[in-house]
């Protein structure tokens, strides 16, 4: 069996590797969460309007549920 001699130079340049590719993706990661705090923040935005113009909407055009009963004796 051959040994093979891993000198801790070595060792220690892969650990400065290693966390500076730790480093970057966590960069990444915090960047991916504020984009991903910004697009709910829109979607809550949106969801808000929605409803505003539904309210419009339904004041100026009501729409009659056809499985409501209507009382025609009162006309």
């Amino acid at each position: 069996m051959t040994k093979t001699v891993v000198e801790v130079e070595e060792l220690r340049k892969e650990k400065t590797k290693l966390e500076g590719d730790r480093a970057v993706l966590n960069e990444r990661l915090t960047a991916l969460n504020g984009e991903r705090d910004r697009i709910i923040q829109q979607i809550t935005m949106i969801a808000g309007a929605l409803q505003t113009m539904t309210h419009f909407i339904d004041k100026v055009d009501p729409e009659v549920d056809l499985e409501d009963e209507v009382d025609l004796t009162s006309e």
